[in-house]
């Protein structure tokens, strides 16, 4: 009889125990899940006036992004450029969608281990135009992970990437999804309007090639055809060409460069609804280095190799004539 007494108290005493751990998981999970932010960073994008950007170790300096004129431009030192297009937008979508995987940690002590210290992380503060801060958010390292499931992770591939993120002025560590680091943690030209060359092929009408000596010519569209003086243009090479001129950006600011010589080259594209592309080319000493520079940015020079832009670009008559290739220089 002892032995069955001591049984059933031991079967009541684990039940209650089982009983207590369910219990403590319905009300302890629910309630540590509550203090997640349904969103790290909130704030009215109108109101917004400027951005800090404070990259991380081993970049070149901070940089703002400041409304001017009803135009966001990017601002380092005494350089001012206008920003890429839709450049801000995409740095309000991306903070204002970090929503929390979970909270990764809650002690100051663990910020280096997720390079969320002031040296380690990359900074984005944003203020009104009081000055004041609406949002300062912190954006430390990134982790991988595989997934079993192929169809699964980010972007649809089957590795989860993991950022994680902290308000400045608080101690708790976010995992969020996504490359987060990768938006922010860039240099200054990162930002920076490369507009070179934007146009519609079939606007085109008219190009007007200004070369050394007397290798300059026109090339025009009568009907359906390109022409130079008269003779009938490689239509295929033609077709190629234009194709060239719908999107082209320059990589390499020129900051600072003031030109002292006549362009070596010089082309004019013309046509309707379109703004007249002028576009100038200069040699650069005595190297393999050009400047080029098109009235679409007229502020912003970039430099380049003649095999790069130059080449692209500027062609002689014969290469749409079948004759040869490029402008000898």
């Amino acid at each position: 009889m002892s032995n069955r007494f001591n049984n059933k108290k031991l079967i009541y005493l684990l039940a209650g125990l089982i009983a207590i751990l369910i219990i403590t998981i319905l009300i302890k999970i629910p309630r540590e899940n509550a203090t997640l932010k349904s969103r790290i960073v909130d704030f009215d994008t109108s109101a917004v006036n400027k951005i800090i950007i404070y990259p991380k170790t081993g970049k070149a300096g901070s940089f703002e992004l400041e409304r001017s004129n009803n135009k966001w431009v990017v601002k380092q030192g005494n350089i001012i450029s206008a920003t890429q297009e839709g450049a801000v937008q995409n740095i309000f979508g991306e903070v204002l969608n970090l929503k929390p995987q979970s909270l990764a940690a809650v002690s100051k002590s663990q910020w280096k281990e997720f390079e969320l210290t002031d040296s380690l992380a990359t900074r984005i503060t944003f203020f009104d135009r009081k000055g004041k801060t609406l949002s300062d958010l912190m954006v430390g390292k990134m982790s991988y992970k595989q997934q079993d499931n192929p169809y699964a992770g980010y972007n649809g591939n089957n590795v989860q990437v993991t950022s994680f993120v902290r308000l400045y002025n608080e101690k708790k560590v976010y995992a969020v999804e996504g490359f987060i680091s990768f938006t922010f943690n860039t240099k200054f030209d990162d930002w920076r309007d490369k507009t070179f060359i934007r146009s519609d092929k079939k606007d085109i009408t008219k190009i007007t090639f200004t070369y050394p000596a007397d290798s300059s010519y026109t090339m025009s569209k009568n009907g359906n055809v390109w022409q130079i003086a008269g003779q009938t243009a490689d239509s295929a090479r033609v077709a190629g060409y234009l194709n060239s001129l719908g999107l082209l950006n320059g990589q390499n600011i020129k900051d600072n460069y003031q030109p002292v010589l006549l362009p070596v080259y010089q082309m004019l594209v013309e046509g309707n609804n379109l703004l007249n592309i002028l576009v100038k080319c200069y040699k650069n000493g005595g190297n393999d280095e050009y400047i080029v520079n098109s009235n679409l940015n007229r502020d912003i020079y970039f430099s380049t190799k003649k095999k790069d832009i130059p080449e692209r670009l500027f062609k002689s008559a014969g290469y749409f004539l079948n004759k040869d290739k490029v402008v000898k220089k």
